[in-house]
């Protein structure tokens, strides 16, 4: 197998994570890949590795802090996605442990992942690797209007 490399992102990769952020179903341009690049960087308690092979990058994950106060606090993987030409190679794996070694650094005593219910494979891969399903629940946005 090709050696993996996982390190953390930057702004060179914002191209090909644009480009796997349409694996994820999220079709995103360079364009807007790094006006939100910049602003997570911008923000502390946040970072984002890339999967590298063969000097291509085939992943990519994005951890960040989450406080509460109804609970203790945690890491919430933002995204996860692997090239689906590379899944099955133990990079999906590797991108979380490097997103969990992060967290423990931190004192962070859990992760936390959200994925939708059409993605049954991203499920068993998490139950495989450890991951518990905690609820069913269902996410709901608003859309604010812009202020020009």
């Amino acid at each position: 197998m090709d050696a993996i490399l996982i390190r953390v992102m930057a702004e060179t990769d914002i191209s090909a994570v644009a480009r796997l952020c349409g694996d994820l179903d999220y079709p995103t341009t360079p364009e807007q890949l790094a006006r939100r690049y910049a602003a997570v960087r911008g923000c502390p308690d946040n970072e984002i590795w890339v999967a590298e092979r063969d000097g291509a990058v085939v992943g990519w994950i994005h951890g960040h802090g989450g406080h509460l106060l109804e609970a203790d606090g945690y890491v919430e993987i933002g995204g996860i996605v692997v090239d689906p030409a590379c899944r099955k190679l133990g990079i999906g794996r590797m991108l979380l442990e490097a997103c969990e070694q992060w967290a423990r650094t931190r004192g962070y005593p859990r992760i936390r992942l959200r994925s939708g219910i059409h993605r049954v494979d991203a499920h068993a891969f998490y139950r495989h690797i450890g991951y518990r399903q905690q609820n069913t629940g269902i996410t709901f946005s608003l859309d604010l209007p812009r202020r020009d």
